[in-house]
């Protein structure tokens, strides 16, 4: 189950990330992001390195369920996965108190789940199938 739960993590994390690089372009409403805020230029750089970063999320879970990864060090998965489910509940936290309805209606629960599928990949056996 930890293994599902990693890989659908990491498609939520890439889903996420694409939205983010329709913000960084100026292609999606902005409306259920940055608290409604127009998409100023800084905005538009913070959502490219939400992209990435979100990206990066999405490699890290991988890693902890053994998907790839298996000649890093174990710890960067385990403890990336922690970050992240942790990170995730502050995040759905932080939407679920905005102004906007996109960030309370879609945002936040879409962070809220983020957060319970990093927390069930982290019942993985250490570094995924393998181990390490």
């Amino acid at each position: 189950m930890p293994r599902i739960a990693g890989a659908v993590a990491a498609v939520g994390f890439v889903v996420v990330a694409g939205y983010q690089v329709l913000l960084a372009s100026g292609i999606a409403f902005s409306g259920a992001a940055w608290g409604g805020a127009t998409l100023t230029p800084t905005l538009r750089l913070a959502s490219a390195v939400s992209a990435v970063v979100l990206g990066l999320a999405a490699l890290i879970v991988l890693g902890r369920v053994g998907y790839w990864g298996s000649r890093l060090p174990a710890a960067i998965f385990k403890w990336g996965t922690w970050v992240l489910a942790v990170g995730m509940t502050l995040s759905a936290l932080a939407n679920f108190a905005s102004p906007t309805a996109g960030e309370r209606f879609f945002l936040g629960p879409s962070a809220l789940l983020l957060a319970i599928l990093c927390f069930a990949a982290t019942r993985a056996p250490r570094h995924g199938v393998g181990g390490r």
